[in-house]
């Protein structure tokens, strides 16, 4: 009878241990600001997350810090460490310009997730997470190169403008892999950027600018020769949309490759033969996974059966076209993307 005793006692502090350990995680949350496109949608998911989580007990408070620059970020980082987090999850506008203030964090070990943009050659993290932007590069090559395929074959050039989203490893990821898989091709010479790439900062109004002024400067046979247009974004694609949805100098376009699987990006290409869209799936709502990571983190578990040890851990796309997009339409990941009232 006392050995029964003695282990329902144990049970029970173990018990009372581990939901006080739980009920104890206090979690900070960085990330750029906006209220607006996919970054405003990736915010609102991260607060969703936050108070779902602190309402089935899981935490027991979070503090969020938004900016949009880094001093304003690092600011945050700088409120949040005041306030006695266990765990940050941060979402860097610059990796460089936040390396110091993601450095003090480590310093401190307090466990550091690091979302979507890397800080480059940076060490001591609990853990990075991120689309997996390069195999989407990757794929974006495969397909253009099958898409091409007769033209290619048949030693046709092909042309295309380039629309990045800004200076981070994102966008060196997806042009890099993508161009990883062009280059290792048997036509990599074949593939001609026409002119330099456009830096958009993922703002539809700047890839609607960068495309009228494109147009507007040079010269016919090149504009009608052009066969596709590279992007990084939905967003950027609804910008060009704008400008050339009623355009009858591109007379050869015939796809555009992007990234989001934005379902208002998605209803434009319904009602028209060309050009096509083809884009991947890369969800506002990956943040929750983050912060599901920074969790795991506080309480030293484990993440998608790993130990979290200072690794990348990737999340994967879906390819979307005009074969597959009412399958994705019809996914879970589509209605978790698009669960926010």
């Amino acid at each position: 009878m006392k050995k029964i005793l003695a282990l329902v006692l144990c049970l029970a502090v173990l018990l009372s241990s581990a939901a006080a350990m739980a009920a104890g995680i206090k979690l900070g949350i960085v990330t750029p600001d906006a209220d607006h496109g996919f970054t405003g949608e990736s915010v609102a998911h991260a607060r969703a997350e936050a108070e779902a989580l602190k309402a089935a007990g899981v935490i027991s408070d979070y503090m969020m810090g938004v900016g949009g620059e880094a001093s304003k970020q690092i600011q945050a980082i700088d409120d949040i460490m005041a306030w006695g987090p266990d765990a940050i999850m941060l979402w860097p506008l610059e990796g460089d310009q936040l390396r110091n203030a993601a450095q003090s964090v480590v310093d401190e070990k307090i466990p550091l997730v690091i979302y979507d943009r890397l800080i480059e050659n940076f060490k001591g993290m609990a853990a990075e997470i991120m689309g997996d932007n390069e195999k989407i590069g990757n794929m974006m090559g495969e397909y253009l190169l099958k898409y091409f395929d007769t033209q290619l074959k048949a030693g046709e050039t092909i042309t295309y403008l380039l629309f990045i989203g800004d200076s981070s490893t994102v966008s060196k990821q997806r042009t890099g892999g993508m161009m990883d898989v062009l280059n290792a091709s048997a036509y990599k010479d074949q593939f001609k950027l026409v002119t330099d790439a456009f830096q958009t900062d993922w703002s539809n109004a700047k890839a609607q600018e960068f495309m009228e002024n494109w147009l507007s400067t040079a010269d016919a046979a090149t504009v009608a020769d052009l066969d596709f247009i590279c992007t990084h974004d939905d967003e950027i694609v609804d910008g060009i949309m704008t400008v050339i949805g009623d355009s009858t100098a591109l007379t050869n376009l015939k796809i555009i490759t992007s990234v989001g699987g934005r379902r208002e990006t998605l209803a434009t290409f319904k009602n028209i033969t060309k050009p096509e869209l083809l884009t991947y799936y890369f969800s506002p709502s990956y943040i929750r996974e983050a912060i599901r990571l920074a969790v795991a983190a506080a309480k030293g578990e484990t993440y998608q059966g790993q130990k979290i040890d200072g690794q990348l851990f990737l999340i994967p796309t879906i390819e979307i076209d005009k074969n597959t997009v009412a399958a994705y339409e019809a996914s879970q990941e589509y209605a978790d993307r698009y669960s926010l009232k």
